[in-house]
């Protein structure tokens, strides 16, 4: 009987043993699992700390694309004219809509000196701008989305240099920062239905903003954009100077208004705020479209 029963404990000593517990007890606590941290910050902070030398990040200037694009600029420290920005699309494009694209970047650079649009040499489907007189360009496409690369000042940077970011980009662990479709004021729904009319098919992105009293007013589609922004009375008197050269025309639109041969539209409210209506890509400018929607959007801008 005494050896029956030290038999019994032994074996089921093997047992507890065998299935990873401890004979002493049969609970143990799991260990709690290591979560990835999701990236976080714009496009140019996930990037900024693996560039070579020092940068600082900022709000560039206010560009026009098609997809609608949320922008940063990188600006190196020890050379303040060496500037990239880079532009990401709020939403992704499927590969017909991007040959569009290329083909509106190339048909919108016809005509300039040296100038042409070449393989991206970043990547399957990307493209670039490498001029011999103006700052190169890039377009790449990770995930979907379009990501836009580009040298702000002439002579400051190089179609390799923006290679190299693109690079860096598309090797980010994680996916791209995320963006949300619409970002619209109250305002801006006064053009809405006129914008409609100047992309020729519904809005699905929209990027309003209000910043120190000016209101700007975005609205695209995959593939087109039309903006309503603030612009100056430098620029205005250019358009209305147009008129003796015979490619600018008086439109009856806020306290005055002129619109050039190619739709782009300047008016003047009777407080003396300039505001610049257009589009991109070129050919998505009507005359008439354009106007009808600084018809609409002026009573927005006293």
């Amino acid at each position: 009987m005494h050896r029956r029963i030290t038999t019994t404990i032994t074996s089921a000593v093997l047992v507890l043993t065998l299935l990873g517990c401890d004979p002493q007890t049969t609970s143990r606590s799991e260990p709690t699992p290591t979560q990835t941290p999701i990236p976080t910050g714009n496009l140019c902070e996930r990037i900024q700390p693996k560039l070579a030398g020092t940068w600082t990040i900022g709000s560039p200037e206010p560009r026009l694309y098609a997809p609608l694009s949320d922008a940063c600029l990188l600006t190196d420290t020890a050379q303040k004219a060496h500037q990239i920005q880079l532009a990401l699309s709020a939403a992704p494009v499927t590969d017909a809509q991007s040959a569009v694209l290329r083909r509106d970047d190339a048909a919108s650079v016809a005509g300039w000196y040296a100038a042409k649009v070449i393989d991206g040499g970043a990547g399957t489907g990307s493209w670039a701008l490498n001029p011999a007189a103006a700052a190169p360009w890039l377009v790449v496409r990770s995930g979907g989305r379009l990501i836009r690369l580009r040298v702000v000042n002439d002579g400051a940077g190089t179609l390799d240099e923006l290679r190299s970011i693109a690079r860096t980009i598309t090797a980010l662990p994680g996916e791209l920062p995320s963006a949300v479709a619409m970002i619209t004021r109250p305002e801006c729904s006064r053009g809405t239905a006129a914008a409609e009319r100047v992309l020729g098919s519904k809005i699905v992105l929209e990027r309003d903003a209000l910043v120190d009293g000016h209101l700007t007013c975005q609205w695209g589609t995959a593939t087109r954009s039309a903006v309503v922004r603030p612009r100056s009375l430098l620029e205005f008197n250019e358009v209305k100077a147009g008129a003796s050269a015979g490619w600018a025309h008086r439109v009856s639109v806020g306290a005055e208004g002129w619109q050039q041969s190619n739709g782009v539209l300047l008016f003047r409210t009777k407080s003396g705020t300039y505001v610049e209506v257009t589009g991109t890509p070129g050919s998505a400018l009507r005359t008439a479209s354009i106007l009808a929607l600084a018809q609409a959007i002026a009573p927005v801008y006293r």
